[in-house]
């Protein structure tokens, strides 16, 4: 095995992937052009192994879900990203082949996503893999979607299926072991998010409030009603699911928990106005993105969030993953 230093892994493995204000990644700094009538979107999230990702979990897939969990957060803000730069702390135990394998994902997902990178950092992390990325993303100006305009009577919404990153986190830890083909699906929607890129734009045209799910269903519902200053009520049979999560649950009820409250989702949650909804759900439909409603957003009377279980509203102690 062999272990080159950081200026070389720099000039091998990263350089090829810079954009072309980015200097080889030779300067302590680059350019971004942003084209007329358009805005630039930051934002910023880090994965740590241990906490995000486990230390078997192959590099190239580790690499790929630091870029996609912060594509999550620009799509959900109706954007779509642009160029990303990265601090990489490194741990002791790394070889060449392992920056290798890790620049090989970042590669995949810049031609997948359209994305180059701009710069960052690489420094010594001695027992912990550790990335963090900084997204940039282009917006039409006043397209942008907070969290802060959902209003009573809107529609909520949400992107692809729920849950089965929460399950593959099982599966990963050794905690459950289902059949074939479901063991290899779920643990490929832990390893790695799928964002709905095709979603952004009619994100951007029809929600009144929008955001990523990555902490779970209901905590991050809660949170867009915080920033909102309203409550909301889910349907808990309206929640979409995947075949392997919709077998799990018919196996066993009380795994619903997992699935509203598990994390790493990383599909929008929005909400609509009511005259809009049959457009919308039309429109992201045409790009082939699935779409559920999936509750209501209602006048604010210090509830959060309440879950409709056949017909009757109850709330859950714990509602969503948190990092501490």
């Amino acid at each position: 095995m062999t272990r080159s230093g950081e200026f070389d892994w720099i000039a091998t493995y990263l350089a090829p992937l810079a954009a072309k204000n980015s200097f080889g990644l030779k300067d302590d700094a680059a350019l971004l052009d942003v084209p007329d009538g358009q805005s630039l979107i930051v934002t910023q999230d880090a994965i740590a192994e241990g906490i995000h990702f486990l230390p078997n979990d192959p590099l190239d897939l580790v690499a790929r879900k630091a870029l996609r969990v912060n594509i999550s957060d620009v799509v959900a803000k109706g954007a779509r990203p642009h160029a990303y730069s990265m601090a990489l702390g490194v741990p002791d135990a790394w070889q060449d082949n392992d920056m290798q394998l890790f620049a090989e994902g970042l590669a995949a997902d810049q031609a997948a996503y359209g994305l180059s990178l701009t710069g960052g950092d690489t420094f010594r992390s001695p027992e912990r893999l550790s990335v963090s990325v900084t997204m940039f993303a282009l917006i039409d100006e006043k397209a942008y979607r907070s969290r802060l305009g959902a209003k009573p009577g809107d529609l909520i919404f949400v992107t692809g299926t729920i849950g089965k990153a929460a399950f593959g986190l099982q599966v990963a830890t050794g905690k459950l072991a289902p059949p074939a083909p479901h063991h290899d699906f779920l643990l490929n929607a832990y390893r790695l998010p799928d964002p709905p890129l095709a979603a952004a734009e009619i994100v951007a045209q029809f929600a009144t409030a929008s955001m990523d799910i990555s902490d779970g269903l209901i905590g991050d519902c809660r949170k867009l009603c915080t920033a909102s200053s309203v409550d909301a009520v889910l349907v808990r049979d309206r929640v979409p699911l995947s075949p392997a999560v919709a077998e799990l649950l018919a196996q066993d009820d009380t795994c619903w928990k997992h699935v509203l409250t598990g994390g790493d989702d990383y599909q929008v949650l929005c909400a609509v106005d009511p005259a809009d909804a049959s457009a919308f759900q039309r429109k992201l439909g045409a790009r082939g993105v699935r779409i559920s409603h999936i509750g209501e957003i209602k006048a604010s009377n210090n509830v959060g969030v309440a879950l409709d279980i056949n017909g009757v509203e109850v709330s859950i102690e714990e509602d969503s993953y948190t990092h501490f």
